[in-house]
């Protein structure tokens, strides 16, 4: 996927989704439009029927501080590579309506698996040892790792399944590297920050917190193993970041789902169903 050009944001001083736009979101370097496209469609759209208008994708998008020239872009970019579709507005000819393809639904429904499961449904079970490069693998040995069962990458070689019966003390004193570290404090951060903000006042703010919010933790849970509590140090903080970031999530969808319920300016409600299962929560 070919990257966007560079965003900032254009939120105002006193905004109270400046801070979470500018550390969370443009502060990240280069923004990559189509990406948060995909977290768009994929959290907000996907379980309300699969199908947006194209103003109510820009109105999100706007309130994030995303240029109209770099939404178009992104939106060209990701129908020309076949990750959504876009389709006449049958009660309007004029506008346009995306959804995901069966190719980006297919890759959406995958990762949605490990993005959104429960808190402690990820390390709670089984393990395996196998041979694979996939990221979010803890590592063992160079080629060889160790993935939750429920959540195997998608190369695996010789594998073994078990329980984790025994860590040694050098294992756990290396584990999760400073990278990772980094994130999950930034994540624990955004988290607390979403939180304490509420959003709960106005949907578009909610919609917007949210998709910042799912739109980093998407790509940490994709980059970086979650790590149980037998192969970390007592010192690591984010045992619980799954639910401190379920938590917040749970905090902005009562406004957003409203926002995107009601008709705006150039768009209907989005048809009701926002039922999935999102870190165990209905």
């Amino acid at each position: 996927m070919r990257k966007s050009p560079t965003i900032s944001s254009n939120a105002p001083p006193s905004d109270p989704l400046a801070p979470i736009l500018a550390e969370h979101l443009h502060g990240q370097g280069r923004l990559r439009v189509w990406s948060l496209i995909v977290t768009i469609l994929g959290d907000a759209v996907e379980p309300r029927g699969g199908r947006v208008q194209a103003a109510r994708l820009a109105a999100i998008l706007d309130r994030l501080g995303v240029g109209r020239a770099a939404q178009r872009t992104a939106l060209s970019r990701l129908v020309a590579d076949g990750w959504i579709t876009r389709e006449k507005d049958p009660e309007d000819g004029r506008a346009a309506i995306y959804g995901f393809s069966d190719t980006g639904r297919a890759e959406f429904t995958q990762a949605a698996r490990l993005v959104y499961a429960a808190p402690g449904a990820v390390t709670g079970g089984d393990w395996i040892v196998t041979l694979s490069d996939d990221p979010r693998g803890i590592p063992l040995a160079p080629g060889v790792g160790l993935w939750p069962a429920e959540f195997p990458p998608r190369a695996l070689g010789v594998t073994l399944r078990g329980a984790i019966t025994h860590v040694p003390e050098g294992l756990r004193a290396d584990a999760p590297d400073a990278g990772q570290r980094a994130e999950a404090a930034a994540i624990r951060a955004l988290a607390d920050l979403v939180c304490a903000t509420g959003f709960a006042g106005d949907g578009l703010d909610a919609m917007a917190a949210r998709t910042v919010l799912i739109h980093r933790w998407r790509r940490y849970v994709l980059r970086h193993p979650e790590w149980p509590a037998a192969l970390v140090d007592p010192g690591w903080p984010d045992l619980d970041l799954r639910a401190r970031v379920a938590g917040a999530y749970a905090r902005t969808r009562p406004a957003s789902g409203l926002w995107l319920s009601q008709a705006g300016p150039g768009f209907r409600g989005v048809p009701a169903g926002d039922g999935a299962a999102r870190f165990g929560q209905g």
